[in-house]
């Protein structure tokens, strides 16, 4: 991860406007949750951010920074903005390799994936156990039609449990009244990780609920017919809450040490190397699929996968440079119900072509679980219980989700 270009390089970012003493400012966060912390910037700054791709000199940056404001950048000054980027760990160089790897070291010589603020996961002042129990209790699920055969697969969101209530409680009320699984292999969806293909971690999770054991066997297994070693990113799930989220569901439902655990993050199929990885290293989505199929066919472990998946997410918040309105939602609705309807006909390929055209205008984040779940049960009935969109109209977004369920002959 050195540092390969001749000038600085800025590590991805994410921006958000924020008001600061009545005044509107830029907030500069870095989605991987590496750097030192959050950074106040002004726009002059940002342009400078721009230009800092490995391939512009420092004279380039000041000659441009005075091209377009008029203004001198004295060299001084530009250096120690490189300076105290490169000591919050912006920059993408060996100062920041290095942090990576001890934050890796330190990782993977723990005992466990510890989460344990309960606030963090919408818990109430009561806790998060009474706040998952009403989740459970107080919203009217949508049964399934026809309950006959196992309970193969199953998509649940990862929105926080106050949004993606409705949702939850379908899949995890069920849940509860089935013949327990004895394994769960959760597909998350790697949000923000420097992993460009399938991440695995072979911690174990201990949330505020307990702890529950990941089947490092099967893990094996599965990286053994895969031919990569899937935590070699493992790093990624430490910040990651998609796969925390269905834990917390489970060990609340089944008991944390009633099951194990196979946590898999999985990359967006939509772009133009479509399931295969980007640089041609790490496992393309389709062969993880074909793997996870053979070893469930013949394993007598009771095993079910989930699909922890959020669909779309449209708004400014969200980079779109429209406002919100009745009209887009519904807009929204057709396009999500039209990709899971290909899922529900068991058209994986077309689900991701769905989005692909439009290049996933609405940003549907979780396509990767989504078609690895459907590839990886293919000869499965599919039933959508239900489609939700979270709206919050104060801050002009929404963020759309569904339960959904895969039951074997």
């Amino acid at each position: 991860m050195a540092a390969e270009h001749p000038y600085p390089r800025l590590r991805a970012i994410e921006v958000h406007p924020a008001e600061h003493a009545g005044r509107p400012i830029l907030v500069v966060q870095d989605p991987c949750g590496l750097a030192v912390g959050p950074i106040a910037v002004s726009g002059p700054a940002l342009f400078i951010f721009s230009l800092l791709d490995g391939e512009h000199s420092p004279q380039q940056i000041r000659d441009l920074f005075e091209a377009q404001f008029k203004a001198r950048l004295p060299a001084e000054q530009l250096d120690r903005l490189l300076d105290q980027l490169d000591v919050a760990l912006y920059l993408e160089n060996d100062r920041f390799a290095a942090h990576v790897a001890a934050q890796r070291e330190t990782y993977r010589t723990a005992p466990a994936r510890v989460s344990d603020h309960e606030q963090a996961f919408g818990a109430g002042d009561d806790g998060l156990a009474a706040t998952l129990d009403r989740l459970l209790e107080e919203n009217e699920r949508v049964k399934p039609q026809r309950a006959t055969g196992r309970l193969a697969g199953l998509i649940a969101p990862h929105l926080d449990f106050a949004r993606g209530q409705n949702c939850y409680a379908d899949v995890y009320g069920l849940l509860g009244e089935l013949p327990p699984a004895q394994r769960f292999v959760i597909l998350g969806t790697n949000h923000r990780g420097l992993g460009p293909s399938v991440v695995a971690t072979d911690k174990d999770f201990q949330t505020p609920l307990g702890t529950t054991r990941t089947d490092r066997a099967f893990l094996a297994a599965l990286a053994d017919r895969c031919g990569a070693d899937l935590c070699e990113y493992e790093l990624d799930h430490l910040h990651e809450h998609s796969v925390e989220l269905q834990v917390l569901m489970l060990q609340h439902v089944l008991g944390a040490d009633a099951f194990e655990i196979v946590p898999l993050l999985c990359p967006d199929p939509c772009a133009p190397c479509g399931t295969a990885p980007p640089d041609g290293r790490g496992v393309d989505l389709r062969v993880l699929a074909r793997v996870l199929r053979d070893l469930l066919t013949d394993d007598p472990v009771p095993t079910v996968i989930i699909a922890a998946a959020d669909l779309s997410h449209v708004g400014r918040p969200f980079g779109d440079d429209r406002d919100l309105n009745e009209a887009w939602l519904d807009e929204v609705a057709h396009s999500d119900q039209a990709a899971l309807q290909a899922i529900l006909d068991g058209n994986h390929d077309e689900f991701v072509r769905l989005l692909a055209t439009d290049q996933n205008s609405t940003h549907i984040c979780s396509a990767g679980s989504i078609f690895t779940l459907a590839a990886a049960l293919p000869d499965t009935r599919r039933e959508l219980l239900r489609y939700h969109q979270a709206v919050n109209w104060e801050h002009g977004l929404c963020v759309s989700c569904c339960s959904a369920l895969f039951w074997e002959p």
